[in-house]
């Protein structure tokens, strides 16, 4: 056998075990991550997690605890502070600052507080129409879609951007229709 040809043979055994390597590396990193879980998630007794909420009672005060701000506030607290947007009253506009209401548009209203402006209308519609109806109105307008979440009749959310402006829309059902929240930023 050649010199070249040993070398050969033992560069493709070389390539062979590397590859195996590289194969087997992924899957030797995974049943480690699951064993490390699983000693860790054994390795603390139920008795601890149980004890956990008094043993930070006795190192926080609850009188602490009480007094921080909530960070996500209710919808009840929303609703108060931008008097009642889930049920708008008033005629309807047909434009709210650039943003095109819908024809189906039974009742609106208009909230401001601290320089947010939302926009709450009912419509005889459903959450799919409302979806549809804002993707024409907006792109043609030259916004630019930048997230939607479909709920089907559950309602919805879809967010536009254009230039330094951001548009969301919120759609939920109530009562046979649907109440949309138009928030411009």
């Amino acid at each position: 056998m050649s010199r070249v040809s040993k070398i050969l043979m033992v560069s493709g055994v070389v390539l062979f075990v590397l590859a195996c390597n590289f194969v087997s590396q992924p899957v030797k990193d995974v049943q480690n991550l699951a064993g490390t879980a699983q000693a860790i998630g054994s390795a603390i007794p139920i008795e601890t997690l149980q004890a956990l909420p008094s043993a930070i009672a006795s190192v926080i005060p609850a009188e602490t605890l009480q007094a921080l701000p909530s960070s996500a506030p209710t919808i009840e607290a929303l609703a108060t502070q931008f008097g009642n947007a889930l049920d708008p009253q008033g005629v309807p506009a047909q434009e709210w600052k650039g943003v095109p209401i819908m024809s189906q548009a039974t009742a609106g209203q208009e909230f401001t507080d601290n320089g947010t402006n939302i926009y709450s209308f009912k419509a005889n519609a459903t959450a799919k129409e409302v979806q549809d109806f804002y993707k024409d109105k907006m792109t043609a307008l030259g916004w630019e879609q930048s997230f939607s979440l479909p709920g089907g009749n559950e309602g919805g959310f879809m967010a536009f951007q254009k230039d330094n402006s951001f548009l969301t829309i919120v759609i939920t059902p109530s009562e046979g229709s649907v109440v949309v929240l138009l928030t411009l930023a």
